[in-house]
């Protein structure tokens, strides 16, 4: 079999469908401006979020961002290392062309001591 037989094998996602969509109807995939999102009223557990706990999880956490710059010396992949008290701002300096350059990936850092 070839890898183009195993790709096709695979069901295209619909929208309304997987994860967040259980038996238990956490959550509703929507749309807006383009964008799927899911409306969480409840976490896992059936526990109300708590604002101040969301915010202070928000805040400590750190991202990784990397960008890729085609400059006329070459590519260049730049990493930056911004905490969750500053992830705003580094998006809005980089929509307004103050960081140029092409997110290749965003990942996320959780601290240690979550238990």
């Amino acid at each position: 079999m070839k890898d183009n037989d195993k790709i096709k094998q695979f069901p295209t996602r619909k929208i309304k469908t997987g994860f967040f969509n259980n038996k238990n109807k956490l959550a509703e995939i929507k749309n807006f401006l383009g964008f799927e999102y899911v409306k969480l009223k409840k976490d896992v557990n059936g526990i109300n979020f708590n604002k101040k706990s969301l915010e202070d999880f928000a805040l400590s956490l750190k991202y990784t961002i990397s960008v890729m710059r085609d400059t006329n010396n070459g590519i260049f992949l730049y990493e930056y290392f911004v905490d969750g008290a500053s992830i705003n701002k580094f998006f809005e300096n980089y929509v307004n062309g103050t960081i140029d350059g092409t997110i290749v990936q965003i990942e996320k850092h959780t601290p240690d001591n979550l238990a």
